[in-house]
């Protein structure tokens, strides 16, 4: 039987002061050892290697593992990685592809963590220059809206210029249509001036003389020619100016007898000798 050595703190005595701890080495007895115990204590110690030997294979095939993961699993993600994204959907797919791969390795990630620093990385840069793009794009727009806002008001000026010259132009027709019917106006007031004035001075003559003044008119007419120029007129005023019915009708047919037959024109004076000269 074994002995065993204990250490055991003493109590000090009721009443007196406090002292530091006091320990005493004390001896115990062993107990012997049961065969259930030995038999227990040898297994352990024969199984101690067999569990070492387990616990090395098993961290020589995760470091293969590892291995076959670094060197041969993604080589693919790897060219792409390293080929780089420009756009920002690539590198958001290629960041999103690197966290899955980092997830999901549980050994030797050193590798899988630079690689989703690196998509990051891209998608940070993605970023800037699509924001660099959008920046320019905005600045492009708000440049055109205010070319297009300028071209558009000196279409509204110009608008405005030309609608100015249409209405003085408008105007002054108006004015020069204006001006031409009070012209004209003028002109067929004194037209009918001067026919109401010949009209009064034919109603002053007699019948014989009426009808004696359209014979006139047409006696430098030849026979056969018509109508000469102002008779058509003369005949008007003469019918105006009649003193009844039954002389416009006479003035009427004596007009179509003259536009008929004509009258013979007179023949002109034999012209006079000239005067002799006084002697001198």
């Amino acid at each position: 039987m074994r002995e065993r050595t204990a250490l055991v703190k003493l109590a000090p005595p009721s009443g007196t002061r406090a002292e530091p701890a006091r320990w005493r080495r004390t001896r115990t007895l062993r107990a012997p050892a049961t065969p259930a115990r030995r038999a227990a204590t040898l297994s352990r110690r024969a199984a101690g290697p067999r569990a070492r030997a387990a616990a090395g294979a098993l961290l020589v095939g995760l470091a293969g593992l590892a291995a076959w993961a670094w060197f041969g699993a993604d080589d693919g993600f790897a060219d792409r990685l390293s080929q780089g994204c420009e756009e920002l959907e690539p590198c958001q797919q290629l960041e999103a592809e690197a966290a899955r791969r980092e997830q999901s390795c549980w050994l030797g990630c050193g590798r899988e963590l630079s690689d989703h620093r690196m998509a990051r990385l891209l998608r940070y840069r993605a970023e800037e220059r699509s924001a660099v793009r959008e920046h320019y794009r905005q600045r492009e727009d708000a440049e055109r809206s205010e070319q297009q806002s300028e071209r558009d008001q000196k279409l509204a000026e110009w608008q405005r210029e030309q609608a100015a010259r249409r209405a003085e132009a408008e105007r002054e027709q108006r004015e020069r249509l204006e001006l031409e019917r009070l012209r004209q106006d003028r002109v067929d007031q004194r037209i009918r001036a001067e026919r109401q004035r010949r009209i009064s001075y034919l109603m002053l003559l007699t019948p014989a003389a009426r009808a004696e003044r359209l014979e006139q008119c047409y006696g430098g007419v030849p026979r056969g020619s018509g109508a000469a120029p102002g008779c058509d007129a003369l005949v008007l005023d003469l019918v105006e100016a009649a003193a009844d019915d039954a002389e416009k009708k006479k003035l009427a047919a004596l007009n179509e007898r003259l536009l008929r037959g004509g009258v013979q024109a007179p023949r002109p004076a034999p012209p006079r000798p000239p005067a002799s000269a006084p002697n001198s």
